[in-house]
């Protein structure tokens, strides 16, 4: 008699259910479109177009990245502020043309200018003064940040203002030039420059120069 031989029969594994994906997992595939969308914002902000009085150099923006050099911009005058600046930097007085440099540079001594230099021959003097304009905890704070955050704008962090005093002959009496142009750094270092518009500064250095040229 014929045996019927036994086939093992091979049965296929059930599929298991397909489980829905997590939440945190379905924010992760929509992340590199979420920051794709903000690193362009960044970038269309360092773009950001410049008031036209400002003349920049030495700026480099790069998105992801931030900061690749500092920024110095300098801002011109408009006119308003020329025609109001040139009575509050010029002063007639009678004195010679070396008296004049003499009492101009004991003038910014008493202002606390420091390094300065007084060119008889070519008639200036000039001299510079610098200002912390936060303490050195905010120093510390802001180095940390811009290190974790390149994209941040900096904060005014020192200011320096440099003068410069010309004087020439008029007759028997010298014509004083005084300009003062004052830089302030931030914390990521950059700067901008522009020309003292407050008339006190002018006010006091030819107050002190008064006092210095009585005879």
């Amino acid at each position: 008699m014929w045996s019927v031989p036994r086939i093992r029969l091979l049965h296929a594994r059930r599929p298991e259910p397909l489980q829905a994906l997590p939440m945190h997992t379905m924010k992760r595939r929509d992340l590199p479109r979420g920051l794709a969308t903000l690193f362009a914002s960044m970038s269309v902000a360092a773009c950001a177009h410049h008031d036209p009085a400002d003349h920049v150099t030495g700026e480099c923006k790069v998105a992801l990245i931030g900061k690749c050099s500092s920024t110095q911009v300098e801002t011109a005058l408009s006119a308003t502020d020329k025609a109001t600046l040139a009575p509050l930097q010029n002063r007639r007085v009678g004195l010679t043309v070396k008296e004049a440099l003499t009492a101009a540079e004991a003038s910014l001594k008493a202002n606390g200018f420091e390094q300065l230099t007084t060119d008889y021959a070519g008639a200036l003097v000039q001299g510079e003064k610098n200002r912390k304009l936060t303490d050195r905890g905010s120093q510390i704070l802001h180095a940390v940040i811009n290190a974790k955050l390149p994209m941040l704008h900096g904060r005014p962090d020192h200011e320096t203002t440099r003068a410069l005093v010309t004087v020439h002959a008029e007759g028997a009496s010298a014509a004083v030039h005084a300009e003062f142009v004052v830089t302030v750094w931030d914390s990521k270092g950059d700067a901008k420059t522009k020309a003292a518009t407050d008339p006190q500064v002018y006010n006091t250095f030819f107050a002190r120069f008064a006092e210095n040229s009585r005879r």
